[in-house]
Parts: C-alpha cells; structure tokens; sequence
C-alpha cells in the first residue's frame, strides 16, 4: 500500500498573461518531516486538456520544489490545472493537482505572484515545523443533524494521509474532507451513539498572516535610516534576510501569545509542556530579534545613491541679505 503524504498544494493565484511566476510544491509526511521523491514532473493544461507547458521542477530543499513558469504574452485567458506527478521512495506513483487563473487583469501584486511569493515561502522554510503540525485521534464536535463533524483548527494540509475513525475504527469512504475549513461531512446523517475522530496536519498561519508579518518587518526597515519606500515586490536582496528575521520573530510572537490559552496549549502536549515550549521560543525569538536589529542598525551604512539631496540657500534670502543684494546691483559696488 503506497505511504501517504502530505502534498500542500492550493490555490496559486490569479496571473497574468507575459509575466514570470513561480510555482511550488512541498511534500511531506504525515508527521510533517519533508520527503525527496524522484522522477517529478509538472504539467499545466487549459480548460480543454490542451497541454500548455510541461517540464521538470528543481528541487531547492528537502521537500520543496519549484518550476519557474514565464508565461507568454498570448496566453488565453481561463483557468488552468496544473499536474505535479512523482515517484517516492517504494517506487509508488502520486499525483497533485493544483489550480491557477490566468486573467488580463490578474493581480501580479497579489501574494501568489513574483517577489510576494518567493518571500512568503522563504518564511514557511524558517517556519516549517509550525507549517506541519500533526494531530492525532482529535474528537470532533457534531452538527445538530450529525452529518458535519468539527475540528479544532482549519487550514489542514491536504492529503490522502489524512485519517478519519468511526467508532475508534478507520474508514475510508462516505465523507467529503473540507480541507480548508476543517470539518467532515457524511454522505448520511449518523447517529447520536458514533464517535468521529480524525488524524490530520495543519498549517497554524494562514497566508494571510504571513504577508502581513512580512509586510510589518519591511515597514520597519523602510522606517530606518536612510528612509525607504520599498514594497514587498520592490525590495532589495540585501534586505531579504532582515525582512525574514523580522517576519519570523512576529510570527513566533503571535504563536506564544496563542500558548496561553487551553485549545492551543494541548496541540502542544498540555499546559506543562507549553509553558516550556514558551521559554523555548522566547529564547528563538531573541535569537531572531538580534540577528533583525543588527541589519536595522546597519542599515545607515549602505548606499544612500538616489536617497540624498542638497538645500542651498541663496545669501539674499539670510537676514540683510537681500538689501546687500540691491545694493551690489544698482551701484555697481562690491558687497
């Protein structure tokens, strides 16, 4: 029976025809550790099968594949499904599908395109552990007609590794998986005796929450001197680190703020083990902070071409000065 993996691969945006665009892929196991595979492949298709680009992925980590995609500038407009196929280590085949939109008026700043994008997958690889978190045998909580079963938390990385037990026991069919509200719904209402529960893994930030850490450090970087006004599709690649420190040590702010109340705590073993994990990552987010204040506080020291202007004031405009002024013009004399 081939393994079962955790393949993240959602919705990548709205594109536009005649850009360049990276697509990615992570690939992990259901405990959320990344997995190689061999003979991958992508191909994109339209709405009618017809096959506009195929080529070989490169692989940048454990795990984390990209295809670089420049598109062409007549490219139809519609929605494209883009195919990632691989081997894994047993020899078994898997397929994952992702969708795209291509559109004249796709939104080339949004955070599924360009530099937005790189940036935002480079601060999942600081993050990653938080990206994969798994949960096992997770009670749910019924609908009042006892077809949807709730869960505790959302964004659940999709895969086939996702496990549901009726009655302590695995099932494989009769449900739908909503994988990015977190809930199961039976194809039957069932009754009020069964006990649903689920193994799944989840991203604890949204993309949402990423952009918006992101988008926080490179405001305090622009805030720096020498003032800036770089946006995240514009910002220099000397900054790039700075920018993701930044990002991380908000994002690992907001995780130990979550550490203190019951639901999020017993993700992590209980209210014993959180408050340890707290001091663990409050010690990591010193680590970040240091690393981001020292490029703030170097920041002074990198060029300033473009950044610097000169004010002269002319001597007439100083006090007496403009009297001096007439004077030399009508009597020929010096100041």
């Amino acid at each position: 029976m081939p393994e079962e993996y955790n393949t993240n691969t959602d919705f990548a945006g709205v594109l536009s025809p005649g850009t360049n665009n990276s697509l990615f892929l992570k690939i992990t196991d259901f405990d959320g550790e990344p997995k190689n595979v061999y003979d991958i492949s992508i191909s994109v298709v339209d709405a009618i099968d017809d096959v506009e680009i195929s080529g070989i992925p490169e692989k940048i980590q454990s795990g984390y594949y990209v295809f670089e995609w420049d598109m062409p500038e007549d490219l139809a407009a519609g929605v494209y499904e883009v195919t990632w196929s691989y081997t894994d280590e047993n020899g078994d085949d898997f397929t994952s599908v992702q969708e795209l939109v291509v559109s004249d008026d796709g939104d080339n700043s949004s955070i599924y395109t360009g530099m937005i994008n790189d940036l935002r997958v480079a601060l999942e690889f600081h993050l990653r552990p938080a990206m994969n978190i798994p949960v096992y045998q997770e009670q749910s909580k019924p609908s009042i007609n006892n077809r949807m079963y709730y869960f505790s938390f959302p964004r659940w990385n999709q895969t086939a590794g996702v496990r549901v037990y009726r009655n302590q026991e695995l099932i494989n069919s009769g449900f739908e998986i909503n994988y990015f509200k977190g809930n199961v719904t039976f194809d039957s209402p069932l009754t009020d005796f069964d006990i649903i529960n689920v193994d799944y893994n989840f991203r604890w930030f949204d993309d949402a929450q990423l952009i918006r850490f992101l988008q926080n450090a490179l405001d305090l970087m622009n805030f720096h001197p020498p003032a800036s006004r770089f946006t995240l599709n514009s910002v220099p690649m000397r900054y790039v680190a700075g920018v993701l420190y930044g990002a991380a040590r908000d994002a690992l702010r907001e995780l130990m703020m979550s550490l203190m109340f019951q639901e999020p705590q017993q993700v992590f073993g209980g209210s014993e083990k959180a408050t340890g994990l707290f001091s663990n990552f409050e010690t990591l987010k010193q680590n970040y902070e240091k690393d981001f204040t020292a490029m703030l506080e170097a920041k002074k020291f990198g060029p300033y071409v473009g950044l610097t202007k000169a004010i002269v004031t002319p001597e007439y405009t100083l006090p007496g000065g403009r009297s001096r002024y007439f004077r030399y013009l009508f009597s020929g004399s010096n100041l």
